[in-house]
């Protein structure tokens, strides 16, 4: 979906990707083109609470086979039915539902009725006791987590301490000066101290890039990540050297070549700074097989009241091959890409005010790189 400065798919929008929205589609060889599409979208959302926001009864899970009997804990490692297979999840027989939490690397970070954090391997069996007041997931062998008042004597760190954890079950103490830290990517933890500045750690817990940035994105695979220095964007590589100036009001990271960039509105930069695509757009996403999708909003009540976005793809000219005619859209992969209509019954109030009047729903469609549709999805 089209980001302007950090746009996120609302809860609904989620939720019918991981259940695909009932697709009417006839076509055998068309179907199983969207189903592969569905399955690349889906590896997109946010691993650790994909398909986790409602409680999962034990028909919509899949047990692993040797752990269908759980542990006397009575929790269980499954996947969920209409979630990707790589993700698996703690299930709680005993409540006969889906805790929101999932397996990386082989273990999960679980919160316990007394509001605390702790980590359980795939038998149920915890690895480290719940004295944590908050828990990171775990990536390559390593996780970080917030110890809790409950931590005293059982850890070599009082409470407030950031510390790195291993999957040998060993904890070692982090900076004192920092408040908070977020998961790794791409090898590299974003932290804030207590004075508000920003850096990053590497997975042995050194402090890689000092905290003397305003703020700090996750790295992204190029190696490369969005950080603010002060009131403006950059990108700095894995030494904090910025390879790309901070004169921007936003910035993602490259993508095929390109990277998108606000000054006032979005476009795309080179990797030597210059818009190749100039800032005209309201909101724009990566570029994707050639193609990258814009966001244009308008004001139904004047700039003062709600907008309404509509979303299109243009090309690496900045050409719009799409015109903007849909409420959502999603990337292009395999030649395709998924849009969304918002139906809505405009309702217009004394004093001219118009405000969408429920209920509303969305309609979805499957285009290729020309615009036309392939096959129709779901309502939603």
């Amino acid at each position: 979906m089209t980001r302007s400065a950090s746009n996120l798919a609302p809860i609904a929008v989620v939720a019918c990707l991981i259940s695909g929205c009932g697709s009417r589609i006839s076509d055998p060889g068309r179907n199983a083109l969207i189903l592969k599409y569905e399955d690349w979208l889906k590896t997109r959302l946010p691993a650790r609470h994909s398909g986790v926001g409602a409680p999962k009864a034990s028909e919509e899970v899949v047990f692993d086979t040797d752990l269908r009997d759980a542990p006397e804990r009575g929790l269980s490692k499954v996947h969920l039915k209409s979630a990707p297979g790589e993700v698996s999840y703690v299930y709680q027989r005993q409540t006969d539902r889906l805790i929101s939490a999932a397996f990386c690397d082989d273990l999960a970070a679980i919160m316990v009725p007394v509001g605390r954090w702790a980590y359980i391997e795939e038998s149920g069996r915890f690895l480290f006791a719940p004295i944590f007041r908050g828990a990171n997931n775990f990536d390559h062998g390593v996780a970080t987590a917030l110890l809790g008042p409950a931590a005293a004597g059982r850890a070599p760190a009082p409470e407030g301490t950031w510390v790195l954890l291993d999957t040998a079950g060993s904890m070692k103490p982090l900076d004192p000066s920092i408040a908070s830290i977020r998961e790794f990517s791409a090898g590299m933890a974003e932290f804030i101290t207590q004075d508000h500045k920003s850096g990053y750690l590497d997975r042995t817990g050194s402090i890689r890039i000092p905290a003397n940035l305003a703020a700090t994105r996750p790295f992204c695979a190029d190696g490369t990540a969005p950080v603010r220095a002060d009131k403006t964007w950059g990108l700095i590589d894995a030494h904090g050297s910025f390879i790309v100036r901070p004169d921007y009001d936003d910035i993602h990271c490259f993508s095929e070549g390109l990277a998108a960039a606000k000054k006032g509105k979005w476009g795309f930069i080179d990797p030597a700074g210059t818009f190749i695509v100039p800032p005209r757009f309201d909101g724009v996403s990566d570029f994707s097989e050639g193609l990258a999708s814009f966001e244009n909003r308008t004001w139904p009540n004047g700039r003062e009241y709600i907008f309404v976005s509509n979303y299109g793809f243009i090309d690496r000219t900045g050409s719009a091959v799409v015109q903007p005619t849909y409420s959502w859209a999603y990337p292009f992969q395999f030649g395709i890409a998924k849009v969304g209509t918002k139906q809505i019954d405009w309702r217009i109030y004394p004093l001219s005010f118009i405000v969408p009047a429920d209920p509303h729903y969305t309609l979805w469609k499957y285009i290729d790189r020309r615009g036309r549709v392939v096959a129709m999805g779901g309502r939603q």
